[in-house]
């Protein structure tokens, strides 16, 4: 065989960050350009499912149960659309983060020769800030008591 073809893969010099781009601004929140192919999806999905089921589905029911199902279905697609909204539109980052974060710079490649995680004691190596941890302790739930690192 010729050794010419045997090896089709990317060469690298020794780091495998070289064949990654890093992203040139970071992400404020969902409606951060370029958008995710799943976030185009999901309001297709949605704008598709309103279509059939408000303009198909729901009118060739009878009379009494169309009224209660553009009511009910109305009232699910309303607090839907509020929570997606809500949802795309909220800051994910720490407060610490959102804080320091200057959103116009480059963000910074994690390079895991140097770190092991992003995250290490609390401490985003990443942002190079201290990150908070929210303790869920409720009297009804101590024994299921959780540890969330928000970040």
């Amino acid at each position: 065989s010729d050794s010419r073809f045997s090896n089709s893969s990317p060469q690298s010099n020794g780091s495998r960050n070289e064949l990654f781009a890093p992203p040139l601004h970071s992400r404020i929140n969902g409606w951060s350009l370029p958008l995710h192919s799943f976030q185009l999806l999901a309001w297709l999905v949605y704008s598709f499912m309103a279509i059939v089921g408000f303009g198909i589905y729901v009118p060739l029911l009878p009379a009494p149960w169309s009224f209660a199902a553009y009511a009910l279905i109305g009232t699910a697609f309303v607090l839907h659309l509020v929570t997606h909204v809500a949802a795309v539109t909220i800051d994910p980052a720490d407060l610490n983060v959102r804080r320091r974060k200057d959103y116009s710079s480059p963000m910074p490649v994690f390079d895991n020769t140097k770190h092991q995680h992003i995250i290490d004691n609390l401490h985003c190596t990443l942002c190079e800030v201290d990150v908070y941890v929210l303790y869920i302790s409720l009297d009804l739930l101590k024994p299921y008591r959780e540890t969330i690192v928000l970040h």
